[in-house]
């Protein structure tokens, strides 16, 4: 249940700072940071969902190998999310080369977000984490 308010404030992360690098309007520029913030926020607590349902997938099986995929990437995910929302913010820089910045960095974090949610799509459907109420053993 909580990955689905990083996915969407992400997303409206991602478009927000794309407008903001086009120079669209200035508002976007603050939903850009909120929407990302309010992401990052979210995705810790989801990603400490998943440290605590990881513990019920055994170490050797294949949902393991998954396992570790999916947070590797999501893990990734979220440091450019991070680094788009220092570089929106940040002071240091130039604003349109910030806004750029942190425009491509969002775009590269959904992407692999996409590439991170096939896998943890794979640990729910196919292998039934955090579905079944027994531990997945191969």
């Amino acid at each position: 249940m909580l990955v689905h308010f990083p996915i969407a404030l992400g997303t409206v992360a991602v478009g927000a700072s794309v407008a903001s690098a086009a120079d669209v309007a200035e508002p976007v520029d603050m939903i850009a940071n909120f929407a990302n913030s309010g992401g990052l926020i979210m995705a810790m607590l989801a990603m400490l969902a998943g440290l605590l349902e990881l513990r019920t997938i055994g170490n050797q099986s294949e949902a393991m190998r998954v396992a570790t995929w999916h947070m590797m990437i999501m893990a990734t995910v979220w440091v450019c999310f991070l680094v788009a929302l220092m570089l929106s913010i940040s002071t240091g820089l130039d604003h349109s080369t910030a806004q750029i910045a942190a425009a491509a960095c969002a775009v590269a974090g959904f992407l692999l977000m996409g590439a991170g949610g096939w896998y943890g799509g794979r640990l729910v459907y196919e292998f039934g984490i955090a579905v079944k109420d027994q531990t997945y053993r191969p």
